[in-house]
C-alpha cells in the first residue's frame, strides 16, 4: 500500500513515536506498533493499538500528570 500522505512511500509494519498533549500535558509512547511510511515516516496505528494508546493517555491526563513517557510493551493494559 502506498503512503496517503506522500504517495511515493511504501507502509510497512515497523514501530513509532506517540507524542499526545492536552493543555499544558503530553505523553509520549515509544516504540508502538504501527505501519510506518518507509519514504516520509508517516505512520498509522490500528484500532486496537490506538484505543490502548488513547486510554493510557487519558488515565495520564486525568491524573494531572504534565509529562509520561511511556515504553511501549506487547502486553501493555488498557
Amino acid at each position: 500500500m502506498n503512503c496517503p500522505i506522500c504517495k511515493f512511500g511504501e507502509m510497512k509494519n515497523g514501530h513509532s513515536l506517540v507524542v499526545l498533549t492536552r493543555k499544558n500535558a503530553t505523553v509520549i509512547f515509544r516504540n508502538v506498533p504501527a505501519k510506518v511510511c518507509d519514504d516520509c515516516g508517516e505512520y498509522y496505528l490500528d484500532e486496537e493499538i490506538a484505543k490502548k494508546v488513547y486510554t493510557r493517555a487519558q488515565a495520564c491526563f486525568s491524573t494531572g500528570q504534565e509529562v509520561a513517557i511511556i515504553e511501549w510493551q506487547q502486553k501493555i493494559s488498557a
